[in-house]
């Protein structure tokens, strides 16, 4: 039983729990504790139970590629050229949002900053900022921004009220309180000021309903209801732009909320879709297992380092016949996963034939079919 962040409902049965006791982060680590999930009807809201201690989770253990300002996750492969998703998401906020000279910008929930970086190298004149909850990323935010100009855990008092135009990327749904972000942004915007969010699409990735620390898996109903709860203007849901990902544009109001009439044929729809996807990880299980006692004994590998590929993990009895992760990104040749080698396409042994496919389904065999180095191999793959 939880309470609903955004409409305070107490919910009471869980739609989803996972089997197992292990449980994927969205940083494709092993969380010790299992993953339940919950529908709110009246808004077609899923939330998942909150890790534990999720403050110093957040402040000292989520490290997102905070080695170097270079690591990134790849967004696509076109052509053969990779474009990694820090890219892609500078590029489709400067071609929807009209950004003049000496606006004030504040990247909500920075990380590394790396947008905001990208966004000053454009030569648009703007003024950027930055906020996390965690210091990690400190060493990273000072080689080109002065310390005015970051915050650490709580924003700047004199930051009230003096900014243009706020983002957020893929953050609102690690926080526990999205309402509380919300009005926080709301108190730092200027009078009409943006609020530019990106955050997941489940509907588009059903690998991050599995996630245990994404709290919040929105739809396109409940990003409206929170927006105006929180006195918002919706401008625009675009679930096209990025992959797998709602953006969504608000413009701030005078008002602390403002109604939401939320369309009854699209909520029915949206609460049909969740209990859909809560109904494919229960059984994807079982697709799993069978498959291993039909390759019992042969050496397999999976494709995919990220967070299908270590669920196929935690569902495999027998990780001593997985020889390998195989991935595409360069940034993780000659690291590892699970105490296995991440290896290229190119360089997957030609003895190994059996393979997991660890890729969200709506892309997985194109992007297999366009391997080169396996057309004429003799494989038998396990799509999810």
């Amino acid at each position: 039983m939880i309470k609903c962040a955004l409409t305070k409902r107490t919910l009471q049965t869980p739609i989803y729990k996972s089997q197992s006791d292990r449980s994927i982060t969205s940083l494709s680590q092993i969380y010790n504790g299992a993953t339940v999930v919950y529908l709110n009807t009246d808004i077609g809201h899923l939330q998942t139970n909150e890790i534990e201690n999720i403050e110093t989770y957040y402040d000292k253990q989520y490290e997102f590629f905070n080695q170097s300002e270079e690591d990134d996750v790849l967004y696509k492969v076109v052509d053969g050229e990779k474009i990694f998703r820090q890219q892609h998401q500078v590029d489709t906020l400067v071609s929807k949002i009209k950004f003049e000279s000496g606006m004030n910008v504040l990247d909500y929930g920075c990380a590394k900053g790396t947008v905001m970086k990208r966004l000053s190298t454009l030569n648009l004149n703007v003024i950027p900022y930055l906020f996390d909850v965690s210091q990690m990323y400190v060493h990273l935010w000072e080689k080109f921004l002065p310390s005015d100009r970051y915050a650490s855990y709580h924003p700047k008092e004199e930051w009230n009220g003096i900014f243009d135009v706020i983002t957020s990327f893929f953050a609102f749904e690690h926080t526990p309180d999205p309402i509380k972000e919300l009005l926080t942004i709301k108190s730092l915007l200027k009078p009409d000021g943006i609020f530019y969010c990106i955050v997941p699409n489940v509907f588009e990735n059903t690998g991050d309903f599995i996630v245990a620390d994404h709290v919040h898996h929105y739809s396109e109903v409940s990003l409206r209801y929170m927006f105006a709860k929180a006195g918002f203007q919706t401008i625009e849901v675009d679930s096209r732009s990025h992959f797998a990902a709602f953006i969504v544009i608000g413009k701030n109001t005078d008002y602390n909320s403002i109604p939401y009439e939320i369309p009854q044929v699209d909520l029915a729809n949206t609460n049909q879709a969740c209990l859909d996807i809560a109904n494919y990880w229960e059984n994807l299980q079982l697709k799993i297992a069978d498959f291993e006692q039909k390759t019992v004994n042969q050496e397999a590998a999976i494709y995919g380092a990220g967070v299908y590929g270590n669920f196929i993990a935690t569902c495999i009895r027998d990780l001593d016949n997985i020889k390998c992760f195989v991935d595409q990104n360069p940034l993780l040749k000659g690291k590892t996963m699970l105490g296995k080698p991440i290896l290229h396409p190119s360089d997957l042994p030609l003895k190994i034939t059996k393979l997991y496919i660890g890729l969200n389904p709506k892309i997985a065999q194109a992007a297999i079919s366009n391997i080169d180095d396996w057309k004429k191999c003799n494989h038998e793959y396990l799509f999810l």
